[in-house]
C-alpha cells in the first residue's frame, strides 16, 4: 500500500489483508509484521512516525492498534459516514438491477447498524424503479439473492414488453408506428377558386368571372344605394335630369326616321 488518496483503496487493502490472514491462520503479532512489510512510499513513512509516537506513549503495538490507526489516517469516520448516507439514499435510478445490486451491497458494508436479511430486502425493493417495485414488493421476498434474481426477471420482461409496444405501435394501429389519417385537401369549386373581388365587381364563382356593377341612376360603377347623385342620368345622351326612355335625342331620332319613311 502506497498511501493512495482514495479512501476506498485503503479500506479494500485492509479487507484483503484480513482475508489472507484468516486463510493462513496468522497470529496477531505476525499480522502486524506482514502488514507493515506491505507498506511502501508515503504509507511507510507515515507508519514509522506513528509507530515512534505510540511507542513513546507506551501503547502496545498489535494488529488491532495498527488497523485502528491506519483507518483513522486513510479511511476516516467522516468518509464512512458519507458512505452510510449514500447507502440510505440509494435508488436504482438509471442503473440496471445488476448494477444497482452491486452498488447496494458495496455501500451496505458501511452501514453502522447490524443489517437483518428482511430489512435489507425491504430497503433494496423500495429503491427499485416503480415499474419493478410494484411487481416485486407485493411478493414480500425475505432472501436477498432471491429478491435480486426476481427483480432481474421482472426487468427483462418489462423491457420485452416495451420493445413489443414500440414495434406494434399504439393501440388501434395495425401496422405499427404513428399512423395518421390521410388529409383530404379540399377541392376548389367548379369554375375556379372563389376570389374576393374588388369593390364594384360582383363575384361570379360559378361563372368563372364577374359583371361590372352599374348604377341605374347615374350609370356609375356602384350600386344605386351608394350613388351620390340625386337626379337620373340618361344612358343614351349621358345628360342628367331624365332617363333614356324620355330622352329628347331619342325623340328627335324617331321623328327623323318617320320623315324618311314618309
Amino acid at each position: 500500500f502506497k498511501g493512495e488518496a482514495d479512501p476506498e483503496v485503503a479500506d479494500h487493502w485492509i479487507c484483503e489483508l484480513e482475508k489472507i490472514f484468516t486463510v493462513l491462520g496468522c497470529s496477531q503479532e505476525r499480522r502486524l509484521s506482514y502488514a507493515v512489510y506491505m507498506l511502501v512510499g508515503e504509507a511507510e513513512h507515515w507508519w514509522r512516525g506513528t509507530h515512534h509516537m505510540l511507542t513513546t506513549r507506551g501503547v502496545v503495538m498489535d494488529w488491532e492498534c495498527f488497523r485502528r490507526m491506519f483507518l483513522e489516517k486513510y479511511f476516516p469516520e467522516c468518509v464512512r459516514h458519507a458512505k452510510e448516507v449514500e447507502f440510505m439514499r440509494l435508488h436504482q435510478g438509471g442503473m440496471t438491477v445488476s448494477e444497482y445490486a452491486l452498488k447496494f451491497e458495496h455501500l451496505a458494508r458501511f452501514y453502522s447498524q447490524a443489517i437483518a436479511e428482511a430489512w435489507k430486502c425491504r430497503k433494496f425493493a423500495e429503491g427499485l424503479k416503480y415499474d419493478l417495485k410494484r411487481v416485486v414488493v407485493p411478493m414480500a421476498i425475505t432472501e436477498f439473492p432471491a429478491l435480486v434474481e426476481k427483480a432481474k426477471v421482472v426487468e427483462r420482461l418489462e423491457g420485452g414488453n416495451r420493445g413489443v409496444k414500440t414495434v406494434e405501435g399504439p393501440s388501434g394501429s395495425k401496422k405499427g408506428g404513428n399512423q395518421r389519417k390521410s388529409y383530404d385537401r379540399p377541392q376548389p369549386q367548379q369554375g375556379g377558386p372563389v376570389i374576393r373581388q374588388p369593390s364594384g365587381v360582383v363575384g361570379g364563382g360559378g361563372q368563372g368571372g364577374g359583371a361590372a356593377l352599374r348604377c341605374y341612376r347615374c350609370g356609375g360603377p356602384h350600386m344605386i344605394r351608394d350613388c351620390l347623385h340625386t337626379e337620373n342620368r340618361c344612358f343614351r345622351c349621358q345628360q342628367m335630369g331624365h332617363v333614356s326612355f324620355n330622352c329628347p335625342a331619342r325623340n328627335r331620332l324617331e321623328r327623323s326616321t318617320q320623315r324618311a319613311d314618309a
